[in-house]
């Protein structure tokens, strides 16, 4: 157990780290890009607008400041350290204008190509390659202007392989200090959990001679005096403490996860399940359970024949203790596709409180149960289906509560 949860705790760790490493690069990465995208935009709206100035300049106004003559000899500070070109076209599509003189990585022919092309387009902006453009009417004329950012895009490529190349490295790093720390902070823990799977073995052990004493001196005061219901009384406690004891000591193996101690063989599981159906027969038939099986034949696994038939016995028996009474108790064993699947059901009271979501849990028990019981049954259920690397799902509907267990 203190394995599993290492091991989730290493995951859990290590997929927190790669969310936040992987959110921060995609950040940094979008805003760089949106940045360069920002920034082209920009330019191109300048582009425009001053080139604008050139092609048709607008007529001297002395009321207005400057007027129109005073800007066509003017460049934004910006646009220096660009490079772009741009075409102008008239109402009938004919260039009328045309600027390449901030541009050497397009020859005029080929521009001009590729603006008429965009002019013909339905799109207002886009990119072909590296360079981006934008169409703009301004007047009687419709500009296309484009601008190079081969430049950027180069340095945005370059530092997104930088950055994923770092967070690969560091992702590696804290990889490592996390798997690390998981043993030191389990150390601990694992200590402990070691240390108590060996008291409940030795206490189990310990308490096997008494049990065993006071079962032996039970049968002799009964011998001399006879039964009566105090005998009956003491007996089924002794029973209670020793199935208690054996669970726990199996549920204490089971957490090892050792194979070593369950062995897998090849058997018949139709057999086995015949068998117990058999066993538990005539106790339904007196509680007044109707008991209906459905064991498909020739059904053959590769399991520890001893914890599946532990898996059915707890089943069988958990129905006594929770099955309406009248009601039914259902076992039915499966197998397609190597999958074997086995599946048992009942009826429940109306007003059942039973918890799906907790029956699992260790100790739990409903408030339900006709009959006492430690509450470890169907918490050891699960470690062996587990064990067998199963699944084992329960579910509640219109009273029936349902386990379907796939190994």
């Amino acid at each position: 157990m203190i394995k599993k949860l290492r091991l989730r705790f290493i995951l859990v760790a290590l997929i927190s780290v790669l969310i936040v490493l992987s959110g921060t690069i995609a950040l940094i990465n979008a805003y760089n890009y949106s940045k360069i995208d920002r920034e082209a935009k920009h330019s191109l709206t300048l582009v425009v607008e001053q080139e604008s100035r050139y092609a048709d300049p607008e007529p001297y106004d002395p009321s207005q400041p400057g007027g129109g003559w005073n800007w066509s000899g003017m460049m934004d500070d910006s646009l220096m350290r660009e490079h772009y070109f741009v075409v102008s076209f008239d109402e009938n599509g004919e260039i009328n204008y045309s600027d390449f003189m901030h541009i050497f990585s397009i020859n005029e022919e080929d521009g001009k190509a590729l603006a008429t092309t965009v002019y013909n387009g339905k799109t207002m902006s886009g990119y072909v390659g590296n360079l981006w453009y934008k169409k703009e009417q301004r007047r009687a004329n419709t500009y296309v202007a484009f601008i190079d950012v081969q430049e950027k895009m180069n340095n945005f490529n370059n530092f997104l392989q930088s950055s994923l190349a770092v967070s690969g490295i560091s992702y590696a790093v804290l990889a490592a200090l996390i798997i690390v720390a998981s043993f030191i902070v389990f150390k601990t823990s694992e200590e402990s959990y070691r240390k108590q799977k060996a008291f409940i073995t030795n206490a189990s052990h310990e308490l096997k001679t008494p049990l065993t004493i006071i079962n032996t001196d039970l049968e002799i005061v009964e011998m001399d005096n006879g039964k009566t219901e105090w005998t009956d009384s003491i007996r089924d406690q002794v029973n209670r403490l020793t199935t208690m004891t054996n669970q726990l000591v199996t549920l204490s193996k089971l957490d090892e996860e050792n194979y070593k101690n369950y062995p897998f063989e090849d058997f018949s599981l139709t057999k086995l399940a015949n068998d117990c159906i058999e066993a538990f027969a005539p106790t339904y038939e007196k509680n007044n359970l109707k008991f209906i099986t459905n064991v498909k034949e020739n059904v053959e696994a590769h399991a520890n024949k001893y914890l599946i038939n532990e898996l059915f016995y707890i089943f069988l028996d958990n129905a006594l203790k929770y099955a309406k009474k009248g009601g039914e108790v259902g076992l039915s064993v499966n197998k397609v596709n190597k999958k074997i699947t086995i599946c048992f059901y009942n009826n429940i009271e109306d007003n059942s409180q039973i918890n799906a979501k907790l029956l699992f849990e260790r100790f739990y028990r409903s408030p339900d149960a006709k009959k006492e019981g430690s509450g470890i049954g169907l918490s050891i259920a699960k470690e062996i289906v587990e064990l067998h690397k199963g699944k084992i799902n329960a579910s509640i509907k219109d009273n029936i509560i349902t386990f379907i267990i796939n190994i």
